[in-house]
């Protein structure tokens, strides 16, 4: 008996002397697909527990809305929101896509905002994750490194003695004719995060991807879907020339 009581004793001083782990919970509205967290795959989207100090995500929003009498299915391009905290939960907030202008206003300049239990605002970094071309079969881990080997505004490389921005900033398109042109100033609400910028010898050294036909087939099916009538009758026009 007297053994025992020493052995939980000892058990009860291991348990007090063992250091609180604190993290970071990040809540995810469910149509933002994670797909990178700190560089690697994510294993999942929704609700993300991830350790203090500096952390990075790439996603896309997804959204579904009517238009007459069809159901269009829209995603983002990919979003990449780099931000510092400790001990706390976080929520990132998308607008509502529920018509096509709305789209259109969201891929012009996102809107996220990121904000802790007490819906104070927290500061972060945006921008985003480019690729020309087609967008089936993207390697996401792939072109992450490859941009968070540069001073992208929410690189990984980048120290947070840089511009980070308030909720509710916008992000400008990518400027892929001016390779290596990286603005860090500090913006407010009514300015633009510097893009992504293209690295044009990253991209020559860069193994592209083929698609299978499959996927060429889905994407020929999903981008038909979202044409007008006049979009769709010259398409088949030009396949009947064919």
């Amino acid at each position: 008996m007297k053994y025992q009581s020493i052995l939980c004793a000892t058990a009860l001083m291991l348990v007090a002397v063992q250091p609180a782990t604190a993290d970071v919970n990040l809540n995810l509205p469910k149509n933002a697909e994670v797909l990178t967290v700190n560089g690697k795959p994510a294993v999942k989207s929704g609700n993300l527990v991830l350790a203090d100090g500096i952390n990075q995500i790439a996603f896309r929003y997804a959204a579904q809305y009517r238009q007459q009498a069809d159901s269009v299915h829209y995603l983002s391009d990919v979003l990449i929101v780099r931000f510092d905290a400790s001990a706390q939960t976080l929520t990132l907030t998308l607008p509502a896509i529920n018509s096509a202008r709305d789209a259109k206003k969201f891929d012009e300049s996102p809107k996220l905002t990121l904000s802790n239990a007490q819906d104070e605002a927290v500061s972060f970094t945006s921008d985003k994750l480019m690729k020309n071309g087609i967008q089936l079969g993207r390697d996401f881990e792939h072109e992450i490194l490859q941009y968070n080997l540069s001073n992208h505004p929410a690189s990984l490389n980048l120290t947070m003695n840089t511009a980070t921005t308030q909720p509710n900033d916008a992000i400008a398109p990518v400027l892929a004719s001016q390779p290596q042109i990286r603005q860090t100033a500090v913006v407010t609400s009514t300015n633009l995060i510097a893009p992504a910028v293209v690295n044009d010898k990253a991209q020559q050294t860069t193994p592209a991807t083929t698609p299978s036909q499959t996927e060429i087939s889905q994407m020929l099916d999903y981008w038909y879907k979202q044409a007008n009538d006049n979009t769709k009758a010259s398409f088949k026009a030009k396949i009947n020339k064919e």
